[in-house]
C-alpha cells in the first residue's frame, strides 16, 4: 500500500500512538527529534564541499549534509503524527526552504571535478530528497504555506525534472542499486508531482526498472550484498508499488517469479536473528538488521512466499524516508509473532552462493565472480556463525572515502583483499581482481563444490577445487590443489574478530573448533586491524582487532581437509 492506493487511510498517522507494536517506531523518532531537530541547521561550507576532490574526505561535508537530511524526514513524519506539535512544523517549513536554498542536492562525490562541477547532477541523494519532498507535499499540502508548496514545486522542476529531460543518465545503464534509487524516486516525484511528464517518461523509467532486474539470476542473488539489496530493491519495490496504484492495476512490476525470488533474498541471508551475510561491501561484524516498513510491504504485496523477519531484526530507521513511512502504511498485527526458521538450507545456482541453518550453527559460503559491484576478492570465502554472531566471519566493507573505489587503492586494504577473508594464501599471493573470471559452482549430494583456480591468477597453479559439506554440528571443507612448483606454499587463512587458543591440531574460537591433521599443517596468528569510521578530519579512525589465523600447510602436498565444528 502507498499513499496513492485507494485504501489509503490519512488517520493511521495520529491512531499509530496508540498502537503498542509501533513503540519501537515511535521511540526511533523520538531519539531522531532529540538528535537532530533541537540544534540550528548548519549552513554549508564550500571548505567542506571541496574536501572530497582535494584529499578524498566525504565525511566531512556529508555529516552536516545527512544531518540535514534526517532533521526533513523526521520533522515530516513528527508532524503526522503529532499533529498538535506547532514547533515540529515551523521547524519541518524551515528545513524545507533551507534544502530548497542548498548549492546541489547531490553529493561533492558523486559531481565530479570542481572546475566543471554540474549543480544539478542526479545522483541518489538528489533523486530521493526530490521524492521525499513530493512526498511530503502530498501528505502535508494542506498545512503547508502557499510560499513553501511552491518552492517545492519550483525546486522539484529545476532541481529533478530538468535535469532528467536534459539526457540519459549513467545510472540508467548500471545494474546495481543506483539504477532504481535513482529512477525509481524520480519516478515516485513525478507520479506525485508531476504526472503530465511522468506520462512521458514511463516508458524510460519502466526500461531502467528491468535493468535491474535483468541483472539478477533467477536466484535472486543481490551480489552487491544484503545492506544494498534493501536499498536498491527497497526503492524497486517503492516505484512499483505506486505504479500499480497510479495506474489502477495496468502496470504491474511486481508480478513474476523473479521478483519473488527477488523480495526473498534477505530472508535466506538471515544466519541467526540479526547476523546476516556479509559478502561485500556490508554490516560490521555480520550486524545487520532490516527496515521494518520494506518488511510490512513486501508481506503485504507478496504473502506466505514472503517469510517475516524475527522482530528484533527490524529497524526503524528514518534516514530511508519511504520505509519510515510504510512502517505506518503498510504495518499488520498478524507479522508481529513471527519466528526464525532454523532448519533450513538455500543453494543460490547462478551466483553459486549456499547458505545453511542449524539449531547449532548457521554457515554460507559463495562462489561467483571477483567483478561485482562493490566487489570483494573472495570467491571461495565463507562465514561460520554461532550464537549471535559471525565466528569465522566476513568483515565486510571499509569507510567510504575517494580512494576506497579506485582500483588502484582498492584491493590494498584488508576490508577488499583475500587476505581478509576466508581463502587460501597460495605461494605468498592473495586472490587477483580478476574481473572477467568465474568460478565453477555445483551442489550435489550435500557437497557444494567451488573451482577458483582462475581467480588467483598464477601460472604455477593448475587446479583448486573447494568442498564444502555442511551436517548438524559441523562443516568438513576440502581443497585440492595442484601447484607446479618446487617452492610453492599453501596456506589456509580464517578471519575472526576473537582472540583464538591454539593447540595441536585445534584451532578454538568462542566456543567453536577448527580441527585439522598436526602432520599435515601447523597453526599461527598474526592480528591486523579494520577501519570502522573516519575521524572529523576525515582520516581514517582504527578499529578493532582482526585475528588472521593461518594453517600452513606442510608441502609437497596436493589437498588439505579440516572441520569447523561446535564445541
Amino acid at each position: 500500500m502507498n499513499i496513492l492506493d485507494k485504501n489509503y487511510d490519512s488517520t493511521i498517522w495520529v491512531r499509530a500512538r496508540e498502537i503498542p507494536e509501533f513503540k519501537g517506531a515511535l521511540e526511533a523518532l523520538e531519539k531522531n527529534y532529540e538528535q537532530y531537530c533541537v540544534d540550528d541547521i548548519l549552513p554549508s561550507k564550500f571548505s567542506h564541499f571541496r574536501l572530497f576532490q582535494d584529499v578524498g574526505d566525504r565525511n566531512t561535508y556529508q555529516k552536516d549534509f545527512f544531518r540535514r537530511q534526517h532533521r526533513l524526514f523526521t520533522c515530516a513524519v513528527y508532524s503526522l503524527i503529532y499533529p498538535e506539535n506547532e514547533k515540529a512544523f515551523e521547524l519541518l517549513q524551515d528545513t524545507i526552504f533551507e534544502i530548497c536554498d542548498m548549492f546541489a542536492w547531490a553529493l561533492p562525490a558523486h559531481m565530479g571535478p570542481l572546475d566543471t562541477i554540474n549543480q544539478f547532477e542526479l545522483d541518489l541523494d538528489a533523486c530521493t530528497i526530490g521524492m521525499a519532498l513530493a512526498l511530503i507535499k502530498r501528505l502535508l499540502g494542506d498545512r503547508l504555506h502557499p510560499l513553501i508548496i511552491k518552492r517545492i514545486d519550483d525546486e522539484i522542476d529545476r532541481r529533478i525534472v530538468s535535469p532528467f529531460l536534459s539526457q540519459r543518465w549513467h545510472w540508467e545503464f548500471r545494474e546495481n542499486n543506483w539504477t532504481t534509487v535513482c529512477t525509481g524516486s524520480v519516478g515516485c516525484a513525478l507520479m506525485l508531482n508531476r504526472p503530465d511528464v511522468f506520462e512521458l517518461v514511463k516508458d524510460r523509467i519502466n526500461h531502467d526498472m528491468q535493468t535491474y532486474v535483468d541483472a539478477y539470476g533467477d536466484d535472486g542473488v543481490c551480489t552487491e550484498g544484503a545492506g544494498y539489496w534493501g536499498y536498491g530493491f527497497g526503492y524497486y519495490i517503492a516505484y512499483a508499488d505506486m505504479l500499480r496504484s497510479y495506474s489502477n492495476g495496468k502496470d504491474d512490476l511486481l508480478a513474476g517469479e523473479k521478483i519473488k525470488s527477488i523480495a526473498t533474498f534477505y530472508q535466506k541471508m538471515i544466519l541467526d536473528e540479526n547476523v546476516v551475510v556479509t559478502f561485500g561491501d556490508c554490516g560490521l561484524g555480520g550486524r545487520m538488521t532490516q527496515s521494518a516498513g520494506l518488511a510490512y510491504k513486501l508481506k503485504s504485496i507478496f504473502g506466505d512466499v514472503y517469510e517475516f523477519p524475527p522482530k528484533d531484526t527490524l529497524t526503524y530507521d528514518v534516514h530511508y524516508f519511504p520505509f519510515f513511512l510504510d512502517t505506518f502504511i503498510c504495518y499488520n498485527e498478524a507479522n508481529k509473532d513471527s519466528k526464525l526458521s532454523r532448519n533450513c538450507e538455500y543453494f543460490m545456482a547462478n551466483q553459486g552462493w549456499y547458505v545453511k541453518r542449524t539449531p547449532n550453527y548457521s554457515f554460507a559460503c559463495r562462489g561467483g565472480t571477483n567483478g561485482e559491484s562493490h566487489n570483494h576478492n573472495d570467491v571461495g570465502s565463507f562465514i561460520f556463525a554461532s550464537g549471535d554472531k559471525q565466528v569465522l566471519c566476513d568483515i565486510g566493507g571499509r569507510p567510504y572515502t575517494r580512494q576506497y573505489f579506485e582500483n588502484e587503492y582498492r584491493y590494498t586494504y584488508l576490508e577488499t583483499s583475500s587476505r581478509g577473508h576466508n581463502v587460501p594464501i597460495i605461494n605468498g599471493q592473495y586472490q587477483g581482481n580478476v574481473r572477467e573470471t568465474r568460478s565453477y559452482t555445483s551442489f550435489e549430494n550435500g557437497v557444494v563444490s567451488i573451482d577458483f583456480k582462475e581467480l588467483y591468477d598464477i601460472a604455477e597453479l593448475k587446479r583448486l577445487v573447494r568442498r564444502f559439506k555442511a551436517s548438524d554440528r559441523c562443516v568438513e571443507i576440502v581443497d585440492e590443489f595442484d601447484i607446479e612448483d618446487s617452492d610453492a606454499s599453501f596456506v589456509e587463512r580464517l578471519i575472526s574478530y576473537i582472540e583464538p587458543k591454539i593447540s595441536e591440531g585445534v584451532v578454538e574460537i568462542d566456543g567453536i573448533m577448527v580441527k585439522f591433521d598436526p602432520n599435515v599443517a601447523s597453526a599461527s596468528y598474526t592480528i591486523e586491524q579494520r577501519a570502522l569510521e573516519l575521524n572529523e578530519d576525515g582520516s581514517i579512525k582504527v578499529g578493532s582487532d582482526v585475528y588472521c589465523i593461518n594453517l600452513d600447510v606442510k608441502m609437497p602436498c596436493n589437498s588439505f581437509a579440516f572441520t569447523i565444528e561446535v564445541k
